[in-house]
């Protein structure tokens, strides 16, 4: 097959990666949340003040919390980090992995079935899953999404169409 410089037939259509703003945003808002009440609960049963290497026991608890907000932020940061997915004309890949890793191609050819999960938070922020079944029964899984409707509908849109080639024409 020969190809003229205007034609691309692996083009990208679309990349992306998880979607973790929503996620950390609620993460933070919840751990502030529960900061303060505790906090508050220390000054009101007078927990607060003393102190314990010198450091008052309200500042221990913000550290503790500021901790736990760190913490709980990696995961999302590691899932962030290890996903990369891709959408071309003729296939989409979902990669994983850091150290060691993992990609799944799929056809037109072996495209079966395209399955949206998305909770209520994930409505209300637009945000979900996308699972790939294949024909022969493996399964590739796109998390947190954004906009997986129109994401899903791009997929069915480009794995929907087979791919032909005549010779010396472009791909339809």
């Amino acid at each position: 097959m020969s190809t003229t410089p205007n034609q691309q037939p692996s083009a990208t259509l679309w990349t992306g990666r998880p979607w973790i703003l929503p996620s950390a945003v609620a993460r933070t808002i919840l751990i502030f949340v529960l900061a303060t009440v505790v906090v508050w609960l220390e000054f009101t049963f007078g927990a607060a003040l003393p102190a314990i290497f010198g450091v008052p026991i309200w500042t221990l608890t913000l550290l503790l919390f500021l901790v736990v907000w760190l913490v709980s932020l990696i995961p999302l940061l590691l899932l962030r980090s290890s996903n990369r997915y891709m959408l071309r004309r003729g296939s989409i890949e979902v990669k994983t992995g850091i150290a060691s890793t993992k990609n799944f191609v799929l056809s037109t050819s072996g495209f079966s079935d395209l399955e949206v999960t998305q909770s209520v938070i994930g409505r209300i922020v637009n945000s979900g899953d996308i699972t790939i079944h294949t024909q022969s029964d493996r399964t590739a899984t796109m998390k947190m999404v954004k906009d997986p409707n129109r994401v899903a509908s791009q997929i069915r849109e480009t794995m929907g169409h087979p791919i032909v080639r005549i010779e010396g024409e472009p791909p339809r």
